[in-house]
C-alpha cells in the first residue's frame, strides 16, 4: 500500500510540474512579438529581405513555437460561441481582412481542407473587420469554417484583438495548433490572382503550401 501511495504521489507531482511548466501565448505576445516584429518591418522597409526572413524565423521559434493557447470564447458571425478549450482536435487558426488580397486568394484552399478533413481539424478565421463589413467575404467560405468578426473597432492594420486573443503579425497568418493547444508553427502569406497568374495556379500554390504546413497535425 505504501509503494502504491508513493507511486501516485510521484505521478501527481509530475502532472503538476507539466501544468506549471507551460508558457502561454497571451503572457508573452506583447513583449516578445512587439520587439521582433518592429525589427522585421524595418528590415522590409530597408529592403533587407534576408535579414527580415531571419528575424521572422527567430520570432516564430522564440515567441510562438511550444507556447500554449489559453481558452478563448470566440463569437462567430452567426453569434455562436466557440470555446477553444472545448475543441478536442487540432486547430488551424487564421487571420484575415477584406482589404487583404492574399486573404481572398487562400479561401478556395481553406474550403477544400474543410471538406477533406471534416471532423479531424477545426478551422477558425479571425477577421480584422467587424461583422457589418463581412457580408461579401464571409459568403465565400465553407460553412464548416468558423468565421469570427472583430468585436470592436480595429486598433491598427497589423493587429487583431478578439476575445482576449492578440494577433500582431499581419494577414493572412496561420497558427498551427495541436489538440493539446500547443502552437506548433506559424506561416504568413498566400498567392492571389494578378497579371501574372490566374486562379488555377493560385490554388495549386496555396494548396501545396497549406497541405505541407498542416501535415504535422494530420493523421
Amino acid at each position: 500500500m505504501k509503494k502504491i501511495f508513493i507511486g501516485i504521489t510521484v505521478l501527481l507531482s509530475l502532472s503538476t510540474f507539466g501544468q506549471t511548466d507551460k508558457i502561454y501565448y497571451k503572457d508573452i505576445v506583447d513583449n516578445c512579438i512587439e520587439n521582433l516584429n518592429t525589427q522585421i518591418n524595418q528590415a522590409w522597409k530597408d529592403k533587407e529581405n534576408d535579414k527580415a526572413k531571419t528575424l521572422f524565423d527567430s520570432l516564430v521559434n522564440t515567441c510562438l513555437k511550444g507556447k500554449y493557447l489559453s481558452n478563448y470564447n470566440f463569437k462567430t458571425i452567426e453569434n455562436k460561441i466557440i470555446s477553444t478549450d472545448k475543441i478536442g482536435k487540432p486547430i488551424i487558426l487564421l487571420t484575415s481582412a477584406t482589404w487583404c488580397a492574399p486573404c481572398w486568394g487562400e479561401i478556395p484552399t481553406l474550403n477544400k481542407l474543410a471538406e477533406k478533413y471534416d471532423g479531424e481539424i477545426e478551422i477558425i478565421v479571425l477577421f480584422w473587420n467587424q461583422k457589418k463589413d463581412l457580408k461579401k467575404m464571409s459568403s465565400q467560405y465553407d460553412k464548416r469554417i468558423h468565421l469570427i468578426p472583430s468585436d470592436s473597432e480595429p486598433i491598427d492594420k497589423s493587429t487583431i484583438l478578439i476575445s482576449g486573443f492578440n494577433h500582431k503579425l499581419d494577414y493572412p497568418a496561420v497558427y498551427l495548433i495541436d489538440k493539446y493547444k500547443k502552437i506548433l508553427d506559424l506561416t504568413r502569406g498566400a498567392a492571389y490572382p494578378n497579371e501574372k497568374i490566374g486562379w488555377e495556379e493560385v490554388n495549386r500554390i496555396n494548396e501545396k503550401k497549406m497541405t505541407e504546413f498542416i501535415s504535422p497535425i494530420i493523421k
